[in-house]
């Protein structure tokens, strides 16, 4: 028997504004710092992002967000090869961008993974993975930024219309080329939905198998939690949010601290 476990993708925004570590990382030494945690406790996937989305954040450029990157993603991606090859491990990287400057830019330093919130509205990106066979996060999103004004119909039943959503798509980018294999569906936690639609969401996550992909799904910490009825902060949610998910054999979970979701995730194990 095999052992499965739910990948922990670990976010490391290089950012000064993200909503719960905004310019934590945003220095060289900093940002590898916390790489190196990362990889010690355990992460799969190193997500690493410079323009955050969060409501009424900076609109960046692809010039400004690439940036403030240059200078550090070569180092991270550096660090993740010595680390793999030393440790027999398969870290990946991944760019969490929008914009088709940066995503080619970081693909020539070595990324592996793109996870672009816009739900791939940018044809170019979706004729550069195609070309390149890149492996995708498609997400769920009407707005790029959260923005209140920019909703699904609360009266719409949330889960049907993502599915929806997603199976267009996915039609749409085989045209371009792009193979199902490529791609990783998020249902977006957090963007253009309430409170109530993300936990309706969260509830039938499996639903989302009708895709035939594997599911994603960022929920750290998220303001959405505030809705869950329960006498704990946040992070205590964050954690509980993961142990479903991971006993849902959600196949990637993206969050803040990897060492405490690894722990619940371990404890959820589950054998093919």
């Amino acid at each position: 028997m095999v052992k499965n476990f739910t990948k922990i993708v670990g976010i490391l925004n290089i950012t000064p504004d993200s909503f719960s570590d905004g310019g934590k990382f945003n220095e060289k030494n900093l940002a590898i710092k916390q790489l190196k945690k990362m990889l010690a406790e355990g992460v799969d996937v190193v997500d690493i992002g410079a323009e955050s989305t969060r409501p009424n954040a900076e609109l960046l450029s692809d010039e400004k967000e690439f940036a403030r990157l240059e200078n550090i993603l070569p180092e991270i991606i550096y660090e993740i090869k010595s680390f793999n090859k030393k440790n027999d491990k398969q870290v990946k990287t991944s760019i969490d961008s929008y914009h088709y400057t940066t995503i080619v830019k970081s693909y020539e330093m070595g990324i592996e993974i793109v996870n672009d919130v816009s739900g791939l509205i940018d044809e170019k990106i979706i004729e550069f993975i195609a070309q390149k066979n890149l492996l995708t996060i498609l997400m769920h999103n009407l707005a790029i930024h959260v923005n209140p004004e920019i909703m699904v119909n609360q009266y719409l039943n949330i889960n049907e219309e993502i599915i929806n959503f997603a199976q267009k798509k996915i039609v749409k980018l085989q045209n371009f080329g792009v193979k199902k294999s490529q791609l990783i569906f998020d249902p977006g936690i957090g963007f253009s939905k309430n409170s109530q639609q993300c936990l309706r969401i969260l509830k039938n996550i499996s639903a989302y198998r009708v895709l035939g992909l594997d599911l994603y799904v960022g929920h750290s910490k998220k303001s959405f939690l505030d809705a869950l009825d329960m006498p704990l902060t946040r992070d205590q949610k964050t954690l509980e949010i993961t142990k479903f998910l991971a006993q849902k054999k959600v196949d990637y979970i993206r969050v803040h601290d990897v060492f405490s979701n690894r722990q619940i995730i371990e404890k959820c194990q589950f054998y093919l």
